[in-house]
């Protein structure tokens, strides 16, 4: 393949995991009524129970501002429960239902959960080298994940 070829490929590559992770996530949202976060934070939560909110928006990636308000739906939806931590009342902890565990164990893996599956089963030398590539396409897109929730 030329060098041109290869720049393309990659595009498309990345344009078609990022449109299967779309075409996926809406299946899910229809099948199941939740979200792939909402998802993404039961399957943690069955895992990691109780979680707090900065606990679970570590897992997210995101800020515990943008976590708060998706417990808010996942507690008014009945797929999770908040309370304060007993030995520091800042805290507040989180828990599924067993509505949410329920949900969490029936829905399909979303391409994000398969991944989290199943790249910590690949060498670290794969791992490396996807990561690299990730970090160096970031770069070339000029990303600021400043801006991301």
């Amino acid at each position: 393949m030329t060098q041109q070829e290869l720049a393309n490929s990659i595009v498309h590559r990345l344009l078609t995991l990022l449109r299967y992770r779309q075409h996926v996530s809406s299946q899910i949202q229809k099948e199941t009524n939740a979200s792939g976060r909402q998802l993404a934070v039961l399957r943690f939560l069955v895992e990691h129970n109780p979680s707090s909110v900065g606990e679970i928006s570590a897992f997210l990636y995101v800020r515990d501002g943008t976590t708060s308000p998706l417990l808010d739906r996942m507690e008014r939806d009945g797929l999770v429960t908040r309370t304060r931590c007993r030995q520091d009342a800042r805290r507040v902890m989180v828990v599924p239902t067993p509505l949410g565990v329920e949900l969490a164990a029936k829905a399909p893996l979303s391409p994000i959960a398969r991944m989290r599956a199943d790249l910590p089963k690949l060498s670290v030398r794969e791992l490396q080298a996807i990561d690299e590539a990730l970090q160096r396409l970031s770069v070339i897109a000029r990303v600021d994940e400043s801006v991301l929730e």
